[in-house]
Parts: structure tokens; sequence; C-alpha cells
């Protein structure tokens, strides 16, 4: 019984949104930003659908203030795209450090009109276990394939954190088109 509770509350972020989308929708909530840094457990007791909600809701807004707010207009896109080049960052990084110089490439690739070319979507894209990708992975047709299209895919891959959501707010400064992978892993 207590494996299939903690199953059914992994997928409970997904259920609440689905059954309070009335809820969300006026009270002006974009569902898409609702991800957010922490990783949610619930107890039997507080599984009221709108409470938990307001806790997601709570903490994003929590954690994405005015500054953040105001940075993600500075920088001519939406919290969603913030979110989605963030979750990109999390899935590319291994280091904290990196994240900054991972991100410029991103913009700046943004910025050139050229395609992300961003691993970690094909690796959201496929249906194996995470592995080193193929030539013929980076011709899967879908709107998460940052190979075939240019621009951000239509929403995160990932859960970001923290890190990498001031990572994408606040790129590296400087003109790197590329990052070079060592073969191992960095």
């Amino acid at each position: 019984f207590f494996f299939y509770w903690c199953l059914l509350l992994s997928l409970m972020p997904f259920f609440i949104l689905l059954a309070n989308i009335p809820y969300l929708l006026y009270k002006k909530v974009d569902l898409k930003d609702l991800f957010n840094a922490k990783n949610w457990v619930f107890l039997e007791s507080e599984s009221d659908p709108k409470e938990i909600l307001r806790q997601i809701v709570t903490e994003f807004n929590s954690v994405y203030k005015d500054d953040l707010r105001e940075r993600t207009e500075q920088i001519g896109l939406t919290i969603n795209e913030v979110l989605t080049l963030a979750s990109i960052i999390e899935g590319e990084a291994i280091f904290d450090s990196e994240r900054a110089i991972i991100s410029a490439v991103y913009h700046n690739r943004l910025k050139k009109g050229m395609p992300l070319q961003a691993d970690p979507t094909i690796q959201y894209i496929i249906k194996d276990e995470p592995r080193r990708l193929s030539l013929s992975d980076l011709k899967i047709e879908s709107p998460y394939n940052t190979y075939l299209y240019r621009g951000l895919p239509p929403g995160p891959i990932d859960n970001p954190g923290k890190a990498s959501i001031f990572a994408a707010l606040y790129p590296d400064d400087n003109d790197y088109l590329f990052f070079f992978a060592r073969g191992d892993g960095y």
C-alpha cells in the first residue's frame, strides 16, 4: 500500500493540475510557470488538491520574485522560455560553475537564429534510458528536437533547479557558440 501511495503522490501534481484547470484559469495562473526547484512530498493527510496546488504556486512565487520577473523581461523572454532554457541547462550541466557558460552558448545561438542542438532535448524525446546519442536520434521528429527546429522547445524538459534558473537569467558574458565534451561525461 505504501508503494502505491508514493507512486500516486509522485503523479499528484499532474492530476492536481488537470483537476484544477478552472481554478487556475480563474486565478490567471500560467500552467507552464509552475515548474520550480523543489521536490514535493505531501503526507496522506495533506492530500487536498487545492491546498497542494496553493503550496506549489506559493513556492514558485517565493523563488521567482519581482527581480527575476523584471530580469525575464529585460532579456526578452517569457517565464516559460526561461524555465525551458533552465531545464536544458539543468540537463547539460554537471557543475554549477559551468551553468552560466552553457547558458551563454544557448543565448548566443538563439540570438544568431542557430539551432540550439541541445543533447538533453534529444534525451527527453528518446524512449530509452539516457545513453550516448546516435545520428538517427538527432532526426527524431518532435517539436522538442532542437537539432531539427530552431528556437526553444515548447516547454521545459526537466525540473530546473535554482542554479539553472539563475544561469538562464544571467548568462556568462561571452561570444561562445559551442562547448566541448571530453567524451568521459565532462
